[in-house]
């Protein structure tokens, strides 16, 4: 008995500290970006630019060096998204979070440049990079560079690519 009445105490805070704890951090960040351009390299080497917007997310655990992300953006001309990319990030909390990443995007042209129904939307794979700047608890800064390199005919896995590089800047807020 003398055992159970040293230990019952220490059994009590340990399971009391237990039941406190907090859970690691996870959060799911939204980036809207306001300011963005883009610059697509056809086939035949013509080039265009413009200017375009765009809304991207972002689920982190503290702890993990992965995160998934995704993004939509828009132009006068074309929208692209990315549904998932994964992403390699230090872990743990950190004021400036960078990341590097890679996923698969879509490109659908708002008008038809030619007969061919497989320009319309186009599949394609992505590489990206970002920085994340803390504000406060909630909100941050966001800067993201893409390299999107899409199927020009329709087929994912046909030689005839176009590429489009862009780069956007906005302000998040954690749900």
């Amino acid at each position: 008995m003398p055992r159970l009445t040293v230990f019952a105490p220490l059994l009590t805070a340990l399971s009391a500290s237990v039941a406190h704890a907090e859970p690691p951090l996870r959060d799911l960040g939204v980036t809207v970006a306001p300011v963005g351009a883009y610059v697509l390299k056809d086939t035949d080497g013509t080039r265009e630019s413009g200017y375009s917007a765009g809304v991207a997310w972002g689920y982190r655990r503290e702890l993990s060096v992965v995160e998934v992300g995704g993004h939509m953006a828009s132009s006068r001309l074309r929208t692209e998204a990315t549904p998932m990319s994964i992403r390699i990030t230090p872990a743990g909390p950190r004021r400036i979070r960078p990341y590097l990443g890679a996923g698969a995007s879509l490109l659908l042209a708002h008008e038809k440049q030619d007969a061919a129904a497989s320009r319309t939307l186009q599949v394609g794979a992505e590489l990206c990079g970002g920085v994340g700047v803390e504000l406060g608890r909630q909100l941050f800064l966001s800067a993201e560079a893409r390299y999107q390199n899409f199927s020009a005919d329709g087929d994912p896995f046909s030689g005839e690519r176009q590429s489009m590089t862009s780069g956007y800047l906005g302000l998040g807020f954690r749900l």
